[in-house]
């Protein structure tokens, strides 16, 4: 019978063996469990950090947005109340002038009243231009149209054309290059920003001098308009070329002429920019892509056009 004993003895270790080992695999199983279950919960703990952290930034985007779009309604609120102006005041200046005019029988004082007729009627139509400008802009229908065209004439033609403009105390500078180079741009538009940046620096410009130059780089052309006016105060100075906005708000125009001499720029593959000193004057320049091409050779020196 010890044989049966030996048998049943036998039996008990292998059963015995057998739920050891199984108590080790549900062990290791468990421990398996647990830390996948650990993992999932600072998973989770991360991204409801995560969501929260989103929420916040989502909030402050939210109201960020806001706070531009009540910004932006009032800048508009504003530019249609201005641009009215800016119309009217034009327009009152033509009809009561051309009243005048016809009047009068003094000749000089005829060819004054069209000399005012013709100058609101030129500020008439640069608004209507601007105007139309913006909403190419807007739409995405702003075409740009290249030719070859001389830079030194260009500078020229700018100052002659500002020169009637131009009172007795500041003097155009038309500042020449050692060489006269041709590039291939818009023209028209480039004049457009030039002319502008012409314009405002009248407006800000009681005595000294306004100059229009440029610079011709291996790929690239920079036009630039220096002043000695009054310069922009810091804080106005990264705002200068937002939209609706206006160093000063007494001065004449409806702030849209700078963004659009951005936007200009910008699609040429360009790049606009502003120095100034409050007080001291400013300085407006572009730099837009192109390969000048160097023509006749001139000598390096100034034309006084006022």
């Amino acid at each position: 019978m010890w044989y049966l004993s030996l048998l049943f003895i036998l039996f008990l270790i292998i059963i015995f063996t057998y739920f050891v080992k199984e108590y080790q695999r549900y062990r290791l199983e468990l421990d398996k469990t647990l830390l996948e279950y650990h993992s999932y919960v600072v998973k989770m703990d991360k991204l409801e950090k995560e969501n929260i952290q989103l929420r916040r930034e989502l909030a402050i985007e939210k109201n960020a947005a806001k706070e531009r779009k009540e910004k932006v309604n009032q800048l508009k609120a504003a530019f249609l109340a201005n641009i009215s102006h800016e119309i009217r005041t034009p327009l009152n200046a033509i009809v009561g002038f051309s009243n005048l005019l016809i009047e009068s029988k003094d000749v000089s004082e005829r060819r004054q009243y069209a000399q005012i007729i013709s100058a609101n009627n030129e500020l008439l139509l640069n608004l209507v231009d601007n105007i139309l400008d913006l909403a190419k802009i807007e739409s995405g229908y702003l075409c740009l149209h290249t030719s070859s065209f001389s830079l030194s004439e260009l500078v020229r033609e700018i100052a002659m054309k500002c020169e009637s403009r131009v009172s007795d105390e500041v003097k155009i500078i038309v500042k020449k290059t050692e060489n006269d180079y041709w590039a291939e741009l818009d023209k028209k538009r480039i004049t457009q920003v030039l002319e502008h940046f012409v314009m405002n620096a009248l407006k800000y410009t009681s005595q000294g001098y306004i100059e229009i130059t440029y610079e011709v780089k291996e790929a690239a052309v920079i036009l630039s308009v220096t002043d000695t006016g009054c310069g922009i105060p810091s804080d106005k100075l990264n705002k200068v070329f937002d939209r609706f906005e206006k160093a000063d708000s007494f001065v004449q125009g409806i702030g849209i002429g700078l963004s659009i001499c951005k936007s200009i720029v910008e699609q040429m593959g360009g790049c606009i920019g502003v120095e100034s000193e409050l007080n001291a004057g400013s300085k407006f320049w572009i730099e837009v892509p192109c390969h000048p091409i160097c023509c006749s050779e001139e000598k390096n020196s100034v034309y006084l056009m006022s």
